[in-house]
């Protein structure tokens, strides 16, 4: 499945940030939803030299509307140093279609 469904939690979003994470405190994929609502989620990062961080969908209510969704990554470092990545627009489907 390469499509993320309103209210499913079996999924785990990936973002290739690009950038050598070492010495990363905090890393977030933020998010506006289509009503224009901010949201984020707290990831983890899966491959450090590469630069490739994840989200495991938690809750129904992590993707909660249906529609064009705007993501994009935020990472902090340990030097206080900050970065953040180029914005996706990915859709979400309603279930059955």
């Amino acid at each position: 499945m390469k499509r993320i469904y309103k209210n499913k939690t079996k999924l785990r979003i990936l973002i290739d940030t690009k950038c050598n994470l070492s010495g990363a405190v905090s890393v977030t994929i933020c998010g506006i939803k289509p009503d224009g609502t901010l949201k984020s989620f707290v990831a983890g990062i899966k491959d450090e030299e590469r630069g490739v961080i994840f989200y495991d969908v938690h809750s129904a209510e992590d993707f909660d509307l249906s529609g064009w969704w705007t993501f994009w990554p935020e990472v902090t470092f340990d030097d206080d140093t900050t970065a953040c990545g180029r914005a996706v627009r990915v859709f979400v489907y309603e279930s059955g279609r």
